[in-house]
């Protein structure tokens, strides 16, 4: 609103000096050059409202600071109007309207979480350990009223993904394995080839995917093949194909199944650095979309980090047929840009840039949505065209004090971002309406 009040400033100045310049009764002037001023400012203010795009809204609600203050999130969970942060020792779910209590459920005694799936239809697993072993137990637990449905010992979830509401699939050990959803219930098992070993899963209604990598005969030399396997969600091996990667991978995730899309970084120099897609039908290659290119680097798969660990939030989406992510010029320390790539052909869709930083990529199913930093205590939500990129919705916020790559969910009428640090400065989790 600074720069609203020096427009309105400079036009009362302008008035006032034309008033006094102009000939006629001293007082006469004095009273002309007031009701200048007095339609000149809210007027100017106006038009610059206009152009700056719709008013701030403030937080509805943020939740309190993290104790003890070291606590980090691992993982979060939207299940409609309910959402869940996911610290090792705890999970807090928090009604997306108010920012009331839901439901709070301590970790078993002695046990941390150390594995969790997606949530579907109020129904998320998770897998607890006593760090630094290994997993060694696998739970359900329900998101409506924050019980656990079951517990069973014996399982080493290192990945849990669900295929469709009522399977979940565990990469357990050297395997995977499939539970009912609701009754922990084996359901099937899949071995890897022999010889190898899954890297990466994740599933869907339609499929299961894993990423496995075959070390040569002296595995100490790193090299090897890595793979790409998909199964129907009843386990029946589908289709399996090369990734083309010589080297061990460094980084082997799957960024969606349908398409089938994975982030894939080969140890040492020169080797595949890209995001690569799938035919879902057969798993015939179809794109790759290189980190790096001559004008943009994506700026979440460059560094390679990703805030919450179990379930990785990136700045970038898998959108329908569309890769979209944060980029940053060469040379550049910040993501100004959001550049959108077929997963059809790898050919550039759009590019965007943004008045800001960009923190956060979502998908949603009318469009990506992109959370932009832009400054003394602004950030700004798009909601983007999947087909060009413009904008189509926009919500300015005041004091949100967003940081690093936060969750974004949504609700009807409500933003909800979870940060994975939740201190006296940036909230775990807060509220934003809509506009």
């Amino acid at each position: 609103m600074l720069a609203t009040g020096l427009v309105g400033t400079v036009a009362a100045i302008v008035l006032l000096t034309a008033a006094f310049l102009s000939e006629g009764p001293k007082k006469g002037r004095l009273i002309a050059a007031v009701l200048c001023c007095a339609l000149a400012v809210p007027g100017s203010a106006l038009a610059f409202d206009r152009l700056q795009g719709p008013p701030s809204v403030s937080p509805a609600w943020s939740a309190p600071a993290d104790q003890p203050a070291q606590t980090v999130a691992v993982a979060v969970w939207q299940d409609g109007e309910t959402v869940v942060r996911v610290r090792a020792d705890r999970f807090d779910a928090y009604r997306a309207r108010t920012g009331e209590s839901a439901w709070t459920l301590d970790a078993p005694p002695r046990k941390s979480v150390c594995a969790a799936s997606p949530a579907v239809d109020g129904l998320a697993a998770v897998g607890y350990g006593s760090a630094p072993a290994p997993c060694d137990q696998l739970a359900a637990v329900d998101l409506r009223t924050g019980r656990e449905l079951w517990r069973k010992d014996g399982v080493r979830p290192s990945a849990i993904e669900l295929a469709g509401p009522a399977t979940l699939v565990a990469l357990d050990g050297e395997q995977l394995a499939a539970f009912g959803l609701r009754d922990g219930a084996p359901a099937w098992t899949a071995a890897p080839t022999a010889g190898c070993g899954f890297r990466a899963l994740s599933a869907s209604a339609a499929r299961v995917v894993a990423v496995e990598y075959c070390a040569t005969a002296d595995p100490a030399s790193g090299t090897g093949t890595t793979w790409l396997r998909a199964f129907a969600p009843t386990g029946a091996a589908q289709w399996r194909t090369n990734l083309g990667a010589e080297n061990e991978p460094a980084t082997a995730a799957v960024l969606a199944v349908d398409p089938p899309t994975v982030r894939l970084t080969e140890r040492g120099n020169r080797g595949i650095d890209a995001v690569l897609s799938f035919a879902a039908v057969d798993g015939a290659p179809r794109a790759t979309i290189p980190v790096s290119s001559a004008d943009y680097e994506l700026t979440s798969l460059q560094k390679l980090y990703a805030s919450f660990r179990l379930r990785p939030v990136r700045p970038v989406a898998v959108v329908g047929d569309l890769l979209v992510a944060a980029a940053a010029r060469p040379g550049e320390l910040k993501s100004k840009f959001v550049v959108a790539h077929s997963l059809t052909d790898g050919s550039r869709a759009w590019e965007r840039k943004v008045d800001g930083q960009v923190l956060a990529v979502t998908a949603a199913p009318d469009g990506p949505l992109v959370a932009v930093e832009r400054g003394r205590n602004l950030d700004v939500v798009h909601r983007l065209a999947g087909a060009d990129g413009r904008t189509v919705e926009r919500t300015d916020l005041r004091k949100a004090f967003l940081y690093g790559t936060p969750w974004l969910g949504r609700t009807d009428d409500r933003y909800v971002f979870v940060q994975e640090n939740g201190t006296t400065y940036s909230q775990p989790a807060l509220g934003v309406p809509r506009h």
